[in-house]
C-alpha cells in the first residue's frame, strides 16, 4: 500500500507497538525526521502535497518500519533481578536465623518477618512494573505530600522513646512504622526534583540545595543527627554527580569545590559552636566521635575484634554470650565476624557493595537523565547505608540506629528496600522504551552548547 499522508503513515506505524509508553514518543521522534525531509524537499522546489508525499516515501513501508521498532522500544523482562533479590532476601534470613540461633538459642522467623517479607515481595514486583517516570514527573509533589505525611504522622501517631520520635503506631492493627528509615524515601525523588533543572545555572544549584530541607527536617525534628548525616551526604553525592556530568551551565570545578567545601565549612561551624557552647553531654558525643574518650561498647567492640580469627569462630563469640550487650541485628557484622570469621565478613560485605556498584552502573549508563538521577540516588542512599553501618559495627561512630539491606531485619526497613529496589528495576525495565522525545534532548542540548 502506498501511504502519502505522514498521518496516516504515522498511524500505521504506531499500531505495529504494542508498548503503549512507547508509541507516541517513537511517532513523535519519526514525525521529527519526516518533516525535516519535507523541509528539503520544500527548499527543492517541490511543492507542499509533494514534498510530504516524497519524505514520507523514504522512510519505507509503515509496518516493517513499526514492527522492527516494536522489537527495541519494549520494557525487558526483570524476572531474573526480581530473583536475584529474592536469593539475598534468603541469604540474609538464613545467616540471621544461623546467628539467632547461636547467640539466643532461638529461631530469627517469626509471623511478623513472613508478613512484612511478604508484603514487601509484592511493593517490590508492584513498584518494578510501574514506570518511574510517572513517579518523576511529579516528584516535587510526591516531595512535598511524603513530607506533609510524615510530618503530620509523626505529630499524631509518633511515640517518644529516650527523647526521640522515630516511631509511628498506625492505627491500623496498631502496626509500628519506623520513621527514620521511611526518610530515604525521599533519595530518588530528589534526584528527578534535580532531573527538571537540567540546562539552568546556578540558581539550579541553589534551588537542589533548598530541596534538600524536607528529608533535613524531618531527621532533625526526631532527632536523628546520624539521619540527617546520611541523608545530606547521599544528597551531595546526587547534586554532585549532576554537576559533574555537566547537566547544568555551570563551572564544574568552581561547583563542587563550593559544594564541597561548604559542607566541610558547615561541619568545621557545628563542632566550634559544640566546643564553645555545647552542653556537656554534647560535649562528651563529640569526644567519642573523634575516639578521645572512650565509651563502654566502643570498648567492647575492639575486645570483641581483636579475639576474632580469620575464619571460623574465635574468643569473641565467648566475649559476646558472657556480657550479653549487643542486642538486636543492627550489630550483624560483629556477629557474622565473630562467628564465622573476618574472611566472612568481608565477602559479605563485598557482596553487597558490589551489588549496588553493579546496580550504579547500570543507572549511569541509561539514555534517560531522569532514570540515570533516580537510580543513582537509590543506589547513594543503599551505599551510604551500607558505609554508616560498617562504621557503627567496628566502633568507629558511636552507638545509634544503624541499618543495612538484606542484613537487619525490620517491617519498615524490608519496604524501603524493596521501594528502592523496585525503582532501580524499572528503570532497568523501561531502558528501551523512550520515555523522554529526541526533541526535548535537542532542545536541551542546544542550550548547554549556547550557555558555553
Amino acid at each position: 500500500m502506498n501511504y502519502r499522508k505522514k498521518e496516516e503513515y504515522l498511524k500505521v506505524l504506531e499500531e505495529q507497538i504494542r508498548c503503549r509508553k512507547a508509541r507516541s514518543r517513537v511517532a513523535e521522534e519519526i514525525r521529527g525526521h519526516i518533516e525535516e525531509q519535507e523541509a528539503f524537499y520544500l527548499s527543492e522546489g517541490l511543492t507542499q502535497e509533494e514534498a510530504e508525499e516524497e519524505a514520507v516515501k523514504e522512510m519505507g513501508d509503515p509496518v516493517e518500519a513499526g514492527t522492527a521498532l516494536d522489537l527495541v522500544h519494549r520494557p525487558r523482562m526483570t524476572w531474573g533481578f526480581i530473583g536475584l533479590t529474592g536469593i539475598l532476601y534468603m541469604a540474609g534470613f538464613v545467616i540471621l536465623n544461623l546467628l539467632q540461633q547461636k547467640f539466643s538459642g532461638t529461631d530469627f522467623i517469626t509471623g511478623d518477618y513472613v508478613k512484612w517479607f511478604v508484603t514487601g515481595a509484592v511493593i517490590l514486583v508492584g513498584v518494578c512494573y510501574v514506570d518511574y517516570s510517572q513517579i518523576g514527573y511529579r516528584a516535587k509533589e510526591y516531595t512535598a505530600g511524603l513530607f506533609i505525611l510524615l510530618l503530620l504522622g509523626a505529630a499524631i501517631f509518633g511515640v517518644q522513646v529516650n527523647g526521640a520520635v522515630q516511631w509511628m503506631i498506625l492505627p491500623v492493627m496498631g502496626v509500628s512504622v519506623n520513621v527514620r528509615l521511611l526518610c530515604f524515601l525521599f533519595v530518588p525523588l530528589y534526584g528527578a526534583v534535580l532531573y527538571h533543572y537540567q540546562g539552568q545555572g546556578y540558581k539550579a544549584i541553589a534551588k537542589g540545595v533548598l530541596w534538600m530541607f524536607p528529608a533535613l527536617f524531618i531527621a532533625i525534628r526526631m532527632p536523628s543527627p546520624f539521619t540527617a548525616a546520611e541523608l545530606f551526604l547521599i544528597f551531595l553525592i546526587i547534586l554532585s554527580f549532576a554537576v559533574w556530568q555537566g547537566w547544568f551551565t555551570v563551572s564544574r570545578i568552581r561547583t563542587l569545590g563550593l559544594l564541597w567545601g561548604g559542607t566541610l565549612f558547615l561541619l568545621g561551624a557545628v563542632f566550634l559552636k559544640l566546643f564553645l557552647f555545647g552542653a556537656d553531654y554534647q560535649w562528651h558525643r563529640l569526644q567519642m566521635l573523634l575516639g578521645q574518650e572512650e565509651s563502654y561498647y566502643r570498648s567492647l567492640l575492639y575486645r570483641i575484634f581483636a579475639e576474632c580469627r580469620m575464619v571460623g569462630s574465635g574468643e569473641g563469640v565467648q566475649t559476646i554470650e558472657g556480657i550479653g550487650a549487643l542486642e538486636g541485628m543492627e550489630f550483624g557484622l560483629v556477629y557474622i565476624t565473630a562467628y564465622f570469621g573476618i574472611a566472612a565478613a568481608v565477602i559479605v560485605m563485598g557482596v553487597l557493595t558490589g551489588l549496588v556498584v553493579y546496580f550504579m552502573g547500570m543507572s549511569a549508563r541509561q539514555k534517560n537523565r531522569m532514570g540515570v538521577m533516580m537510580g543513582v540516588g537509590c543506589c547513594a542512599a543503599f551505599l551510604v547505608q551500607i558505609f554508616f553501618y560498617v562504621l557503627g559495627n567496628v566502633g568507629i561512630l558511636p552507638l545509634g540506629s544503624m541499618y543495612c539491606p538484606f542484613l537487619t531485619y525490620g517491617g519498615t526497613g524490608i519496604l524501603v528496600t524493596n521501594i528502592l529496589l523496585g525503582i532501580l528495576i524499572s528503570i532497568y525495565r523501561y531502558q528501551d522504551v523512550p520515555l523522554e522525545t529526541k526533541k526535548k534532548r535537542f532542545r536541551w542540548e542546544l542550550e548547554v552548547k549556547r550557555a558555553n
